[in-house]
C-alpha cells in the first residue's frame, strides 16, 4: 500500500491543471480524426455515446447477471468480459495463421470503444486481432480494481483473460502470441504472467503431476481468480518463448522475464509510454521506479513531450505517422521514432521497437532456437530470472 500511494504521489507531481491534458490529452487532439475515441462525440452517433456515458457513469458489478434478473437490468448493472473476435483490415480472420493476436483494453472502455481499439490495431498490422475485453464497470469501480490488481489481487477479467492465453500458447500451429495491453490491461497482463509463471516453475518434462495442479489451482482460487481447472496445462520453453508483451502506458508495478532461450529472455517485453500522461507515469515512465520498487523488464520507450492517455490518438496515432507511412516500400526503420528507448544501456539493439516490425502485415523474427537449449532458472526454483 505505501508503494501504491508513493506511486500515485509522484505520478500526479505535475501542475493540477495538467492533470486533464495528461489523460484527455491536449485540446489539438480532440477533433475529429479516423479511428480516434473522440469519433464517439463527432460521428452524429447519438445512441452509441449515450450507451458510453451510462456504461461509465454508473457503478456496475464485473460479471454475468444472476439468471433471475431482468434482461435490462442485467446489461445496466452488471458488465462481463467477454472474447470477440476481431479480423483484419480486410475483413479476414484466417490471415497469419501461425500467429495468435489479442488485445486488453484498458478502463472506462465499453463495446464501442474496444471496437475502435481493434479496427486501429487492425488496420496498422494487417491482422486478426482477439478482443479480451476488460469492460467498464463505471469510473469508481475501475480505478478500485486497477488498485487492486497493481497490489497483486485479481478480478474478474483475468479470468477471462487466461483461458484463451494459454489455449493459444499451447496450440502447436501457432509461432507467435501477440499481446497488446494498454492501461489497466497491463495490469491484467502482470497477473496473467505471474499466473504462468507458478505453472511454468512447476513444468518438468512437459508435464505436471496431480498435485502441482491441485497446488495452482488452490492458489487461483485463494487470489479470487474462477476459470475452470483444467486450463492449467504444463508450459514448456518453446511454448513460453512463444509469447511477445507489448505494453501501451503501462501502469504494473512488476512485469518480470520468467526463463531464457539460447541466452534470450522471454517471454519478450516491451512497453511504451507518453511523457506526460498520468497513468504511464505509475509505471513504465514512473519518476522514482527504484524507490517505489516499480520493476518492468524488457525495452521502456518514452514519447517526450507528449500527452495524453487514449490509445487511438494518443498512442498509435503517432506511430502510424512517422513509422507506418514511411515504412511503404522500405524494409526497415532507422529509429524508433516518436519513442525513444530510456534504458538504452541494458538494451543497446533494442532502439527501434520489435513492435515495428509487424507493421502493415510484416515480420522479421527470427524462429526459437532448440527447446533442449533451455537454461534451468526455472527448474532451480528460481521465480524471476532478470535480465536488466
Amino acid at each position: 500500500m505505501r508503494e501504491l500511494v508513493g506511486s500515485v504521489t509522484d505520478a500526479l507531481a505535475m501542475a493540477p491543471t495538467s492533470w486533464v491534458p495528461s489523460f484527455l490529452g491536449l485540446p489539438s487532439s480532440w477533433g475529429p480524426a479516423p479511428y480516434s475515441e473522440y469519433q464517439l462525440l463527432w460521428s452524429g452517433d447519438v445512441p452509441r455515446l449515450a450507451r458510453y456515458l451510462v456504461d461509465v457513469g454508473i457503478p456496475s458489478v464485473p460479471g454475468r447477471a444472476p439468471g433471475w434478473v431482468p434482461g435490462p437490468l442485467a446489461s445496466l448493472f452488471w458488465h462481463p468480459s467477454h472474447v470477440d473476435r476481431h479480423p483484419d483490415e480486410n475483413g479476414r480472420s484466417d490471415s497469419h495463421p501461425h500467429e495468435a493476436w489479442f488485445f486488453i483494453n484498458g478502463i472506462l472502455h465499453d463495446d464501442a470503444l474496444a471496437q475502435m481499439n481493434g479496427d486501429y490495431l487492425a488496420y496498422l498490422f494487417h491482422r486478426p486481432i482477439t478482443l479480451l475485453q476488460n469492460s467498464t464497470d463505471g469510473v469508481l469501480v475501475d480505478l478500485l480494481e486497477c488498485a487492486v490488481e497493481r497490489l497483486g489481487a485479481t478480478a474478474e477479467d483475468v479470468d477471462a483473460a487466461f483461458p484463451p492465453l494459454m489455449k493459444a500458447l499451447k496450440d502447436p500451429e501457432k509461432e507467435r502470441v501477440v499481446v497488446i495491453a494498454h492501461s489497466q490491461g497491463t495490469l491484467i497482463v502482470a497477473v496473467v504472467l505471474e499466473l504462468i509463471r507458478h505453472i511454468y516453475a512447476r513444468t518438468s518434462s512437459n508435464r505436471l503431476s496431480d498435485a502441482d495442479v491441485d497446488a495452482i489451482y488452490r492458489r487461483t482460487r485463494a487470489d479470487g481468480m474462477r476459470f475452470d481447472r483444467r486450463h492449467i496445462k504444463p508450459l514448456n520453453a518453446r511454448e513460453l518463448g512463444r509469447l511477445e508483451l507489448y505494453c501501451f502506458a503501462n501502469c504494473a508495478s512488476h512485469m518480470r522475464y520468467i526463463d531464457a532461450v539460447d541466452g534470450a529472455a522471454f517471454p519478450w517485453i516491451e512497453s511504451f509510454g507518453n511523457q506526460h500522461d498520468i497513468v504511464a507515469r505509475l509505471g513504465v515512465v514512473a519518476p522514482h521506479p527504484g524507490q517505489r520498487q516499480i520493476e518492468i523488464d524488457g525495452p521502456r520507450y518514452e514519447h517526450r513531450g507528449a500527452w495524453g492517455h487514449l490509445l487511438n490518438v494518443h498512442y498509435l496515432r503517432a506511430i502510424e505517422q512517422t513509422q507506418l507511412r514511411e515504412r511503404v516500400g522500405r524494409a526497415a526503420a532507422h529509429d524508433g521514432a516518436p519513442y525513444t528507448l530510456i534504458n538504452r544501456p541494458r538494451f543497446p539493439a533494442a532502439v527501434v521497437p520489435r513492435l515495428y516490425d509487424y507493421l502493415a502485415g510484416g515480420s522479421s523474427i527470427p524462429k526459437l532456437g532448440r527447446p533442449d537449449r533451455v537454461r534451468g532458472a526455472h527448474r532451480n526454483g528460481d521465480p524471476s530470472l532478470r535480465t536488466r
